[in-house]
């Protein structure tokens, strides 16, 4: 349990740092690399698990980036601003593919019981060539009055619109080429920085490729699963 979970932990930051950029355009197509380290900690399962550079796809309002894990595990994650659809796939060894599907009326839905407030501090600085703005964003659970702070560099001349974001940053404008948060890991406060490193536009990359795989199955009919991922409840989920 402690391993899938520091992988869902991985694949959630690295879906916090998808980045995308052409000067002078409101739509890109090509690949976009960026290097996640984290500090606060010497757990070297969890560094492993995150630290890394990743290499997304980018067409427009659609994004895709393949991991593949220790042990031969694959984890594709979609998303398409335009339809406010996303999708995490994990490809297990030995069971095939499986998805869960995330809405935009279910992401708004859940932010129904938090507020955030995006503060743009005038703060600017230059991230893989693009000049970006410092973002802080600031987000209260009403219920529990929890308060969590992420640090972003965004450029509105990547990506004006916050269509992008509906996903990860739900209203942001201008997409962000660095994301620094702070999360608590089997109790440790780590610090965890994400970067765009390389940016490169190519005219290859076509819609068709963000399509959901075929062969993929809806997570929810395979039971065990779900609940081997804490999606399904049990007794078994506290035994870690």
């Amino acid at each position: 349990m402690k391993r899938i979970t520091l992988i869902l932990v991985a694949v959630l930051t690295m879906g916090l740092t998808s980045v995308f950029a052409q000067k002078g355009a409101a739509s890109f197509t090509g690949t976009i690399t960026s290097k996640t380290t984290c500090s606060g900690t010497t757990d070297p399962n969890i560094i492993a698990q995150i630290n890394g550079e990743s290499t997304q796809m980018v067409c427009g309002n659609r994004t895709k980036m393949v991991q593949v894990q220790e042990g031969g595990l694959g984890i594709i994650q979609i998303s398409n601003g335009d339809t406010k659809m996303a999708y995490v796939i994990l490809d297990i060894p030995g069971m095939g593919k499986y998805y869960i599907e995330t809405s935009g009326d279910s992401i708004a839905k859940g932010m129904e019981k938090m507020k955030t407030d995006y503060k743009y501090t005038g703060e600017k600085k230059t991230v893989a060539g693009y000049e970006c703005e410092k973002v802080v964003a600031s987000m209260v659970n009403l219920e529990t009055d929890e308060e969590t702070e992420t640090i972003m560099y965004v450029s509105k001349d990547i990506n004006p619109g916050s269509e992008i974001n509906f996903a990860s940053h739900p209203g942001l404008v201008g997409f962000p080429l660095i994301t620094e948060q702070h999360r608590d890991i089997n109790g440790e406060n780590i610090t965890i920085v994400s970067e765009a490193v390389t940016i490169t536009p190519s005219k290859k990359i076509k819609p068709v490729e963000f399509l959901l795989p075929t062969d993929a199955k809806d997570i929810h009919t395979n039971p065990d699963l779900m609940k081997m991922l804490g999606m399904g409840g049990g007794d078994d989920d506290d035994d870690e």
